[in-house]
């Protein structure tokens, strides 16, 4: 379980995490909406130990997150990839293998056939596409024997049909380790009722009940409904020009 408590982070006077306590248990889904800057990217940083706050605690498995034991039952997928494109792609997944104590290299192999990377896996890293690249981490992070996966927006920059080959890998590796997303992909959200959802907004976090009131919540909670009337108002004023 990853145990968050009381958890302060703030940005000079931007305060973008509030006395944050939750906790995550070690199998399932859980996704974390909100509107741009809320602290979503912040807080999955925070879990591992990239980027220090205030005060409060994160503890993974009774662990605490700086520990190398609790760095070794995680894997984080980041939406901006720093990855060392002198690489290759196997050089790469050999480099992040020889810092977990478990790896499965037959599953590894297994999905990156799946995602047909295999002829990629010996180019440089600095050839491949924004898509390519999160496939290689995902299949890097389900290779990995590690209790929780952490990502942010994982489906982006992903084709149709390798979105929904990512949705049926994350959700049926998700019956033994625990996902933590970050993601406003709609789709996903509505397609896997059994994933716990949160809403992050001005620093706290909260269960939402009804996914179906995401999309009017987001809405509310941040400056998207000041451009509504806007545009409304733009066009209204300007109707004649217009037409």
């Amino acid at each position: 379980m990853i145990t968050i408590s009381e958890l302060q982070k703030s940005y000079k006077d931007n305060t973008v995490l509030h006395k944050l306590s939750i906790e995550f248990e070690p199998v399932g889904i859980d996704i974390i909406v909100g509107i741009n800057g809320s602290g979503k990217t912040t807080l999955l940083n925070c879990i591992c130990d990239i980027t220090p706050f205030e005060s409060g605690s994160i503890t993974v498995d009774s662990i605490d997150r700086k520990e190398k034991e609790a760095k070794t039952k995680m894997y984080y997928i980041p939406s901006d990839f720093y990855l060392p494109e002198y690489l290759s792609g196997k050089e790469y997944a050999d480099f992040v293998f020889s810092r977990y104590p478990h790896k499965d290299r037959d599953r590894f192999t297994f999905v990156i056939r799946l995602y047909n990377l295999e002829s990629a896996l010996h180019k440089k890293i600095s050839e491949y596409s924004y898509g390519m690249k999160k496939k290689l981490q995902i299949a890097v992070s389900l290779a990995l024997d590690v209790r929780y996966i952490l990502a942010d927006e994982v489906f982006n920059g992903l084709d149709y049909e390798s979105y929904l080959l990512t949705e049926y890998l994350i959700n049926n590796f998700a019956k033994s380790r625990k996902f933590i997303l970050v993601s406003h992909n709609m789709d996903y959200i509505k397609r896997n009722p059994l994933a716990r959802v949160y809403l992050l907004s001005a620093g706290r976090m909260e269960l939402v009940e009804d996914i179906h009131k995401i999309e009017e919540i987001v809405i509310n909670n941040g400056e998207l409904k000041n451009y509504y009337d806007e545009i409304d108002r733009f066009l209204h004023d300007h109707k004649d020009s217009i037409e």
